[in-house]
């Protein structure tokens, strides 16, 4: 009985698409086997896939790449896949339900709320996931999951909900025999593996800096209390530095390299040169570089307040995730203008990695956390094939020339036996055919001759009878005449 099951998670990004296999034990504990990108452009804006024939061909690769990490015995089927995008945000909801009083109010009635939240119309929107926060008994918060008696059931909820087409389009990217067992938004799953039990406790934001969108998450006692989507991301900062007439390979080089959320001094301005000898003054750069960043960090800073929330409630302060969230300086600039403490995230210590991931881990936290979410096997085991035993070769003798000539001389006797045999076959063969032909015409005339006989003693027959009727009408005409 197998004791782990394989596990595949997808994500769809502006930029690449990555994915990751591991396995998940009986347990619970994942153990991950490889991680694979295939680099994405111009396919998807803001989460929506604009060229899904792009991608289809771009995940078929990505899943081979898989496949090849666990044998050729072995065919993944299923995945699931992060979603996310600008539309992407959470909508308040709370469901109360009466019962008679004292009825113990279990987990299988809260999820039952749940599910009947994940069906609730949202005009040109699609309800991707139903978070929980507090549930109450008879007005008494409820603490963990132990059981309470009472006459009412009220449940606050976090609906995390997306335009109708964003899911839709990520659904025409899977096709042929590869199925998707659950959209899962990027956002939960990011925070699961970057914030520990205690982050979420004490109250943090999560800042995840996407290529084309900033997402903004807000824990505080322990529960998810935020989640929306700044349309600004790393590949608006390479935009701005392909206005300096340099191509988007080196726009987006020399952000990664040189870029800095803070300003150079006019001091330290030099000439960059790029790949195909294009040149740039680096104070030129650090001024495209940070006017791009202080305008999406101004956004972040608003979402303060568009959450109601008090920076200086959120004990564990701000992890920023993401590829942006490399630029240089970026967690002393957000410190400076948002009034926070500020770090860069990290895998949790409980999560298992290879050897070979554990380096880049901070570069693979989402598509860590979308496979820490797995739960259902995704692949499957392909029957053995019969072998068929190879032909056993029988050792080449090697002769002498006497020995063979001997061999010679045995083979043409043996030949002149069979030939001598076959001949005096054929001629006992064509003697038995002779006799019986023999035999058939003697019985043939024989029978002829019986029918002759036969013949000729009814032909004496008739001439008797023939010749008593004429003796009769002889007889007749005489006594006529001596009547006359």
């Amino acid at each position: 009985m197998d004791t782990e099951k394989y596990i595949v998670a997808i994500e769809i990004g502006s930029s690449k698409i990555t994915g990751a296999i591991g396995t998940r034990s009986l347990k619970g504990v994942v153990t991950v086997n490889g991680v694979e990108t295939e680099p994405l452009a111009g396919c998807v804006k803001r989460g929506i896939v604009t060229n899904p024939n792009e991608v289809v061909a771009k995940i078929k690769r990505l899943i081979l790449k898989l496949n090849n990490r666990i044998g050729a015995s072995k065919k993944i089927k299923r995945v699931y896949v992060g979603i996310g995008g600008q539309s992407l945000h959470t909508e308040d909801l709370t469901i109360s339900r009466d019962y008679p009083e004292g009825t113990p109010i279990t987990e299988d009635m809260i999820r039952l709320l749940q599910e009947e939240a994940r069906e609730m119309p949202i005009a040109g929107a699609n309800v991707l996931e139903v978070v929980r926060s507090e549930v109450f008994v008879d007005d008494k918060l409820r603490v963990g999951k132990g059981e309470m008696s009472g006459a009412n059931l009220k449940v606050n909820m976090k609906l995390i909900v997306a335009r109708e087409d964003l899911s839709k389009s990520a659904a025409r990217c899977f096709t042929g025999d590869l199925s998707v067992v659950r959209y899962i938004p990027t956002p939960l799953s990011t925070a699961y593996v970057a914030l520990s039990n205690e982050d979420r406790q004490a109250g943090v934001m999560l800042v995840d800096f996407g290529a084309e969108t900033t997402t903004v998450s807000i824990y505080k006692d322990g529960f998810l209390r935020y989640l929306s989507t700044i349309p600004l991301g790393g590949y608006n900062i390479t935009r701005d530095i392909m206005t300096l007439n340099v191509t988007e390979a080196e726009a987006e080089s020399f952000k990664v390299r040189l870029g800095s959320a803070k300003a150079v001094s006019e001091e330290s301005n030099i000439t960059l040169r790029g790949e195909s000898h294009s040149e740039i003054k680096s104070l030129d750069l650090s001024k495209v570089v940070k006017a791009r960043i202080e305008e999406i960090v101004a956004n972040l800073d608003a979402h303060f307040e568009y959450a109601k929330c008090d920076r200086n409630s959120l004990g564990a302060g701000m992890v920023i995730v993401g590829g942006a969230a490399k630029l240089s300086n970026l967690a002393e600039l957000i410190a400076e203008k948002c009034d926070i403490r500020v770090r860069k995230g990290a895998l949790r210590q409980d999560m298992l990695l290879d050897v070979a991931s554990q380096s880049k881990s901070s570069d693979y936290l989402q598509i860590l956390g979308l496979l820490y979410c797995c739960r259902e096997s995704c692949v499957e085991v392909l029957p053995k094939e019969v072998e068929e035993p190879e032909p056993i070769e029988e050792p080449v003798e090697v002769l002498s020339p006497k020995e063979k000539k001997a061999r010679e001389k045995a083979e043409q006797e043996r030949q002149k036996r069979e030939a001598a045999e076959l001949k005096k076959n054929e001629q006992e063969r064509r003697k038995r055919e002779a006799e019986e032909a023999k035999k058939k015409e003697k019985e043939r005339k024989e029978k002829e001759r019986k029918e002759k006989e036969k013949a000729k003693e009814k032909g004496s027959d008739i001439f008797g009878k023939l010749k008593v009727i004429v003796k009769k009408a002889e007889k007749l005409l005489d006594d006529e005449n001596d009547n006359y």
